[in-house]
C-alpha cells in the first residue's frame, strides 16, 4: 500500500524536478554566456570555408575575472575558432584546463579552475560540438602561468587553457 503511493509521488515529482532542472541549465548557460556572445555568425560553424584556427598561445587562452566563471565576450572570437575547427574535424578533440590564482584555499581553487573549465565546455557544446569532444580538468593555482604575488601575475593565472 505504501509502495503504491510512494510511486504516486514519485511519479508526479520526477517531471517536476527534470522540468526544474531544465530550466536551471538554461539559466545558467544565459549567465556564462553574455548577450553580446549571442551575435555570432552560427553560419561560420557550418561552413567548410572557415578561417584557419589560429594556434599560438595568446589565442588558446581565456581569462576570467577575479573568482568568477563567467565568460567575457572579448573571448568569443577564440571559443569561435575552436567551435568552427572542432565542427570540421569530428575525429579531433580539446582538453580545457581550468586554472585559478593562487589566493584562496586548495579545495576553493580546484572547484573554480572546474567551473571556468565547465564555462568553456557548456559554450562550445551550445555551438554544437559534442561532449565527446570535450575533456576538461581543473589544476587549480597549481600550474601558474606567471609567478608573482602581484595583480597583474593574478590577471594572468586566472584563465582556461584550450588544448589542442
Amino acid at each position: 500500500m505504501k509502495l503504491k503511493k510512494l510511486y504516486k509521488i514519485m511519479a508526479f515529482i520526477l517531471p517536476v524536478i527534470t522540468m526544474c532542472s531544465c530550466g536551471f541549465q538554461k539559466d545558467k548557460l544565459d549567465e556564462i554566456v553574455s548577450d553580446q556572445n549571442n551575435q555570432i555568425i552560427d553560419t561560420q560553424i557550418n561552413s567548410n570555408t572557415a578561417e584557419p584556427l589560429d594556434t599560438t598561445e595568446q589565442e588558446k587562452i581565456v581569462y576570467f575575472d577575479l573568482n568568477k566563471s563567467n565568460i567575457n565576450a572579448k573571448f568569443s572570437k577564440i571559443l569561435n575558432n575552436t567551435a568552427t575547427f572542432l565542427h570540421n574535424h569530428p575525429d579531433a578533440s580539446v582538453i580545457i584546463e581550468g586554472h585559478t590564482d593562487p589566493r584562496g584555499s586548495e579545495k576553493y581553487n580546484v572547484a573554480l579552475g572546474q567551473r571556468r573549465a565547465d564555462a568553456i565546455k557548456m559554450y562550445l557544446e551550445s555551438k554544437g560540438i559534442p561532449s565527446t569532444q570535450i575533456s576538461i580538468i581543473s589544476y587549480g593555482s597549481d600550474k601558474p602561468a606567471e609567478s608573482g604575488n602581484t595583480e597583474n601575475a593574478y590577471s594572468k593565472n586566472r584563465r582556461a587553457v584550450i588544448v589542442y
